[in-house]
Order: C-alpha cells, then sequence, then structure tokens
C-alpha cells in the first residue's frame, strides 16, 4: 500500500488524518495552498498514509474539498507525494443506498486510475454486516480496505471477536477501532486490542480521542498491546477535543525507533497555519470534553454548544447531566433541545392576567451587557431620574436592586439554578406557570406572577395573559411583560450586541424583526450603545 519513500521499514504504519477529521470545525474546507503544503510536509516527515478526506456523494449543502476528496481534485494538486493516500466513507451512507455496490462505482473508479490506495470504511456495530457488498466491490476496484469501527468502549469481548472475525472475512487491510467519547483509560485500550487480536490476525489501528486528554498515551497503549496502526492528526485538530497529536507520536515513534520518522518538517505547519487553526476554532481538551467522556457523551453536543455562544457554563453542565440521564451516545439536535430546554412549551390553565401592571408607564429592561455594567452608576442616575418601570432579566440586576420593578425568567434551567437568588428577590418575578412548578415551595412573601409563555418558531404576539415567542429566552418574555403591562414606551440599557455572525446577534435580530412586524406595540429605543436594529437615544439625554 505505501510506496517507497526511502524510509526504512517500519514496525509502526502512522496514519495522519488532520483534513478529515480536522474538517468538522472548518466544513473540509482547506485551502488548496495549505493542502499542499500538508501532503509536501507529511511525505518529508516519513509519514506512510495520509487520510486527505472524506469520499461522500452530494451533501445537499457547500462544504470543502476534503468532505468528498474526489480524484479530480486530488489529480489537481500535482504530483503525488511519497505518502499513500487514503479516504474514508461513512457506513452509514453505505447502508441507507438501495444497492451498495452501485454507489461504490458511483464514487470510485479503478485503484488503477486513482491517486487513492486506501479507503477506511468507519461504522457502527449495527451497520457492521450491512457493509460486505461495499468492501466487496472496493476489493475487486483495486483498493485496500480498512474498516473502523466506532464507540469501541460500549462493545463487549463477544462483539469485539465478532468485529474481528468480519474483518477477517473481508480481508480488510486493517481492523481499527475509536474511542469515539474519549472515555478510555490506557488498561481498557490493552483490553481492546487483546480482544481483537483473539479474532483477526492482520494489522490492528488505533483512532484516540483526546477528551480526556490521554489521547497520546492510549495511542501508546494500543502500540504496546500489539496495534501496528495508529492514527494521529497536526496539532491534535478534530471533530470535537480532537485526537492524539500528530508531532507527539511521531517524537515518540522515533523515540522508540518503531518507525523512520521525523518532526522537523512538520513544525512549520503545526506552530504556524493549525496554531492560527486552533485559536479560531477552539478545539481541545477540556472539562466539558472530560465530563462528556466520563458519561459516555458524543463530543459534538460540546461542540454545538460551546461554539453557539447562547449557554452559559451552568447551561452546558445542566445538559449534560440531562444527556447522561436519557443517553447521548449519538449526536441527535432534537435531544440537544430538549436538554437545553428548547423545546415548545406552551400555555397553562393557571396562567395569570397581567394587564395594566405598568399602564401608561415608560419601561426600561436592564440587559447584561458590557455598557450596562460600564455605565452602571449613570443608568441608576437616569432611573431615579427619569422614574421608569425597570425590568431584569432573570435573577441578577444590572442595577441596584432596590430600582427594579419586577424580574422576567421563563427558562426552566435557569430557573433551578437560581432558586435560592429567586427566594430572596423583594420585587415582583414575572415566571410561566411550567416553569414555575419547578421550583416547588418558596417562602413568603414571594411574588411569583404566572404570566404564560408559548414557544412557536417565526412568531412573537401578546396577550393579557400569554407571550408567544420564538425561543426560551428572558429577553423575548420581558418584552412581552411589557407590553401585555400597557406600557408607553420600551427603553433599553446594556443589550450591546454580538458581532454579525454570532448566534446571539442573529437571534437577537430575528426577535426584533418579529416585534417589528406587529403593528401598534410600543416603540423600542436602546440608551446605551447597541448593534441591534432598534432607535438609538442615551441616558444622558434627560
Amino acid at each position: 500500500m505505501t510506496a517507497a519513500n526511502g524510509h526504512r521499514p517500519s514496525a509502526i504504519t502512522l496514519l495522519d488524518c488532520t483534513l478529515r477529521d480536522g474538517g468538522y470545525y472548518n466544513d473540509w474546507d482547506f485551502s488548496k495552498d495549505l493542502i499542499r503544503r500538508y501532503l509536501t510536509a507529511t511525505a518529508h516527515a516519513g509519514i506512510p498514509v495520509v487520510e486527505v478526506g472524506f469520499r461522500s456523494a452530494q451533501l445537499g449543502r457547500y462544504l470543502g474539498p476534503t468532505a468528498y476528496t474526489t480524484d479530480r481534485f486530488l489529480e489537481s494538486l500535482g504530483e503525488p507525494t511519497s505518502s499513500a493516500y487514503g479516504v474514508m466513507m461513512n457506513a452509514s451512507e453505505i447502508v441507507a443506498a438501495e444497492q451498495p455496490a452501485a454507489l461504490i462505482d458511483d464514487l470510485f473508479a479503478p485503484a488503477s486510475d486513482s491517486p487513492v490506495s486506501l479507503v477506511r470504511i468507519a461504522a457502527h456495530f449495527r451497520e457492521l454486516r450491512a457493509m460486505t457488498p461495499a468492501i466487496e466491490r472496493l476489493h475487486e476496484l483495486g483498493y485496500d480496505v480498512g474498516v473502523n469501527l466506532m464507540q469501541i468502549a460500549s462493545r463487549t469481548h463477544d462483539e469485539i471477536q465478532e468485529f474481528g472475525g468480519l474483518a477477517s472475512d473481508w480481508a480488510a487491510e486493517v481492523a481499527y477501532f475509536a474511542d469515539s467519547f474519549g472515555g478510555m483509560q490506557p488498561t481498557d485500550v490493552t483490553r481492546v486490542v487483546e480482544s481483537l487480536q483473539a479474532a483477526f490476525v492482520g494489522p490492528i489501528g488505533a483512532h484516540m480521542h483526546d477528551n480526556m486528554s490521554l489521547g497520546f498515551a492510549n495511542s501508546m497503549a494500543a502500540v504496546d498491546a500489539g496495534a501496528t496502526y495508529v492514527d494521529a492528526t497536526l496539532l491534535g485538530m478534530g471533530r470535537g477535543p480532537g485526537n492524539a497529536r500528530t508531532e507527539y507520536v511521531v517524537l515518540e515513534l522515533a523515540r522508540r525507533e518503531l518507525a523512520d520518522v521525523d518532526v522537523v518538517p512538520l513544525l512549520p505547519l503545526v506552530m504556524g497555519d493549525f496554531a492560527e487553526l486552533q485559536r479560531h476554532y477552539g478545539w481541545g481538551s477540556n472539562a466539558y470534553y472530560f465530563l462528556a467522556a466520563a458519561h459516555g457523551i458524543h463530543p459534538t453536543y460540546i461542540q454545538e454548544m460551546s461554539t453557539d455562544g447562547r449557554y452559559a457554563v451552568d447551561e452546558i453542565v445542566t445538559a449534560l447531566t440531562q444527556l447522561g440521564t436519557d443517553g447521548g451516545a449519538s449526536f441527535d439536535r432534537g435531544r440537544l433541545r430538549s436538554a437545553t430546554n428548547e423545546t415548545e412549551a406552551a400555555a397553562s390553565a393557571d396562567d395569570l392576567d397581567v394587564s395594566g401592571w405598568c399602564e401608561g408607564r415608560d419601561v426600561l429592561i436592564v440587559g447584561p451587557g458590557p455598557s450596562g455594567k460600564e455605565r452602571r452608576e449613570d443608568i441608576e442616575d437616569y432611573i431615579r431620574h427619569s422614574d421608569p418601570v425597570v425590568i431584569a432579566l432573570n435573577a441578577v440586576a444590572p442595577v441596584d436592586p432596590q430600582l427594579v420593578h419586577a424580574y422576567a425568567i421563563c427558562h426552566p434551567v435557569r430557573v433551578l439554578i437560581d432558586a435560592d437568588i429567586i427566594a430572596s428577590l423583594k420585587a415582583p418575578v414575572f415566571m410561566p406557570a411550567g416553569v414555575r412548578d419547578r421550583l416547588g415551595e418558596l417562602p413568603e412573601p414571594s411574588d411569583i406572577r404566572s404570566f404564560g409563555m408559548v414557544v412557536r418558531p417565526d412568531e412573537f404576539e401578546v396577550s393579557s395573559t400569554t407571550a408567544t415567542v420564538p425561543r426560551i429566552s428572558a429577553f423575548p418574555y420581558a418584552l412581552a411583560v411589557a407590553v401585555a403591562g400597557g406600557a408607553r414606551a420600551i427603553y433599553l440599557t446594556g443589550f450591546d450586541g454580538f458581532e454579525a455572525v454570532d448566534p446571539r446577534q442573529l437571534e437577537m435580530e430575528e426577535i426584533f424583526t418579529l416585534y417589528a412586524a406587529v403593528p401598534g406595540l410600543p416603540t423600542i429605543t436602546s440608551l446605551t450603545r447597541t448593534r441591534h436594529p432598534v432607535e438609538q437615544s442615551s441616558i444622558y439625554s434627560t
């Protein structure tokens, strides 16, 4: 499989899959210049196999070149390097095909006409047997085939042996296992390798994730146990926290004289291009990934919540606890919405009529943004001078609590986290009845006003008893409280906004747009700096 490259034979085959696994962060949209320099560097480093990307059918949206890794694209990069080229397929695509062998013919030319020599198929245990027609056709076309069993930590000894037996039947070039959740310990890795060796006599490979910062240690444990293939990526770039780092594996294999590899050609990419990518995308192990690994939760949940920007630390931890209870082994957006309490809320028979509570008054909603903190003293002076009705979001006021007339709290997670604070609030709290039920008994004289909430995408409506909002968020709920109460005008402080592409900015813009589309509602004016599409004035103008 490996082209001659002037290096002596290696006891261990290092497979670098940076462009394939790293693409989960940038939609596989690496520039041609970077790909060319990467291929040159890995070849000069003596890395025998590079998995350049996925090989997939049309996925229905824009993705970069290494999501498809067509022969035409590989040929456009210039002469192949001394490293062998590999691509990966997802078994889910094979299983979904009516004729798996025909799918292979659609995606692959004969190996003699292709720059690719190795095709790896990543599969869950339930998908293994359905892979047979595709593997047989790939062999007929002349490709070496590797099979990669994901989520190995949840498989029993007998299941691992069954996988090994199938890999033998397929004459697989290498039987890989992946620590998909990054929760394995070195002793677990040794157990898996030994189980697999009992049923598969060919090369065994390991793909280790770094959720618990054990990617490198687990890779070396696999080597010590008898694995002869090991995956890695530059600077660990890969889905979630990433993988074992190629530069570390290269150094260790060279130190042990298990491979004739050299880290020096890799360092300009590691310290330059990929360090910049890491600063931008922020992969790497952290407490969230560690916690997810401990509970067997798919790392994509962490990646989604961490990069979204809407979730506070406590909300992520609460969601992880929920996912660990309900089962988060496979990523599902519906389950994520449920764990973060973004599912649709409904009205209740206990909803209270709040009409008239601020009739004919100006309402000031105080937000948590930087300008509100910087100008707190002047905002408080404005409140004392202009005497608006003040609504704070959630349980912590960004101004003197004695100036707050009401709190708007509607997120079930925030309610549980802030229960003690809510019990101590002196001003009334507007809260949906279903959310209020989570608090249990509160000491007197707690004043909870059960203003209802219904969540419907793309809607903002207000009645005397209920807010219909596009998502569970304190701001649109507070707007509805002010409108239902009869506010004359609505003012904002501490709503600075975010960068244009930040999901929180897009979410807020949606809310303002929906509000503006409803005729007859009070005007909204920001009195501190803002990026949001609303009228602006100043706390200093009066």
